[in-house]
């Protein structure tokens, strides 16, 4: 089986794509192609696009056409996309062959459009109505949809219950190895690794940190991520010295996902701030779980997301999203009791190694990219069927059994899938 992953948007080494994804499947001997904005080192079964370097220095609206020129040139069993502006381009694919083409939903997209800050506001509705018919279209006509979260999943029961994966951002235990987080005096009590904005929650947790300085109590903080621009990094810095919180935040821009893992492993307590905004009630916080890989207890907003797999007293805490106050006392609480904290980031990372983290998956993508090529090859034989006369059929190479048993829902990458039975 050959199969490209492809994004006019995402860096080549993005974290789902790559890492999660690609380099997963390639560890199974599954040959990968990346088409992406920009090239990287081949590694076994695993390789860029040759035309990489070209899509990366082409503007957004011809991307998607030199993305297409290379899928065709790969001549892959499965196609993977990634960008919802690509669903054109999938659906060109979708007509050109016996291959299998599968859009990739990382978000709850059409919420997204909603508070993208560079997008007039006035456009913000339309951008999302759009994407939601998009999203439509791909469920009807295109043979895969993969999803990042359940929450995501159930806006595709309708056009693609019976061929849907959630494909869960959980950790790669390669790269949170004890090897990959070397054991060390913490340099932070709290770390936060994320988008610094608003709706992410970092405003509230900029007034639980003064609301602890007026008690006498100065956790030091490491954060990184990215902004909403170079205006959303101003109001941020803006926030920082109007509270006199300057000198205890130290602010480490974006991260190499090969790093991350040693950058947490640098403080004693993970955060997640986000707020209860449309996107976040659907979307899991991967954060959450890079945490726990790294023995770290977890402070989240209490939301339905973190709500799935958050236990109160046993990995870490819930705090009211909106609450400054809320977030102030439970950050005091794990302060006061260290030995607390390294329980609930122990019970974190057993957590990881059993359950949560991506090596569980990967299997399961397989046998789904297995079931969708078996369904094309059937729809396949039934038009020459259609188009041929029976005689002329009755020589031609049988096909693989049939794996393709429609679901009620969709599946879990983690779950066991075998052939003439339902997912369970």
């Amino acid at each position: 089986m050959k199969v490209c992953h492809i994004t006019t948007v995402h860096p080549a080494q993005d974290a789902r794509i790559f890492h999660r994804m690609c380099r997963a499947l390639a560890r199974r001997n599954i040959d990968v192609v990346v088409i992406a904005p920009q090239s990287f080192g081949s590694e076994p079964h695993l390789r860029p696009s040759p035309l990489n370097e070209r899509l990366g220095r082409a503007c957004r609206l011809r991307r998607s056409a030199i993305a297409l020129r290379a899928a065709l040139a790969e001549d892959a069993d499965v196609y993977h996309f990634h960008d919802p502006e690509l669903i054109p381009m999938a659906l060109v694919l979708k007509t050109l062959g016996n291959r299998a083409v599968v859009y990739d939903v990382h978000e709850d997209y059409p919420s997204m459009m909603r508070d993208k800050y560079w997008l007039p506001r006035w456009s913000r509705p339309a951008a999302a109505l759009s994407v939601r018919l998009a999203n439509r279209v791909a469920g009807k006509f295109l043979d895969g949809i993969v999803v990042a979260d359940k929450g995501v999943a159930a806006d595709f029961m309708r056009t693609a219950a019976d061929k849907t994966l959630v494909y869960y951002n959980f950790p790669s235990l390669a790269l949170f190895t004890p090897l990959a987080m070397p054991v060390a005096q913490p340099s932070a009590d709290l770390v936060y690794l994320g988008g610094l904005s608003e709706r992410a929650g970092i405003f509230v947790f900029f007034d639980a940190l003064k609301i602890l300085a007026r008690r006498g109590v100065y956790p030091s903080v490491r954060l990184a991520g990215y902004t909403d621009g170079e205006k959303g990094l101003a109001a941020i810095d803006a926030a920082l010295h109007r509270l006199g919180l300057a000198d205890q935040v130290r602010f480490d821009g974006r991260l190499a996902h090969h790093d991350v893992a040693a950058w947490l492993r640098s403080g004693r307590i993970g955060l997640v701030l986000l707020q209860a905004v449309p996107k976040f009630m659907k979307n899991i916080p991967s954060k959450m779980f890079e945490y726990w890989a790294c023995g770290l207890p977890v402070l989240a907003s209490d939301l339905p997301p973190a709500r799935q797999f958050l236990v109160e007293g046993q990995n870490g805490y819930l705090f009211a999203p909106s609450s400054a106050v809320h977030l102030a006392e439970k950050i005091a609480h794990l302060l006061r009791h260290p030995a607390e904290c390294e329980s609930l980031g122990r019970t974190g990372r057993r957590m990881v190694e059993t359950g949560w983290n991506n090596e569980r998956q990967v299997d399961g993508l397989i046998r789904f990219y297995g079931k969708l090529l078996q369904q094309c090859s059937r729809e396949t034989q039934q038009a020459m069927t259609r188009r041929v006369p029976p005689t002329a059929l009755a020589s031609s190479k049988g096909l693989p059994g049939d794996l393709s048993e429609r679901s009620e829902r969709p599946v879990s990458a983690g779950e066991a899938w075998e052939p003439g039975r339902q997912p369970r």
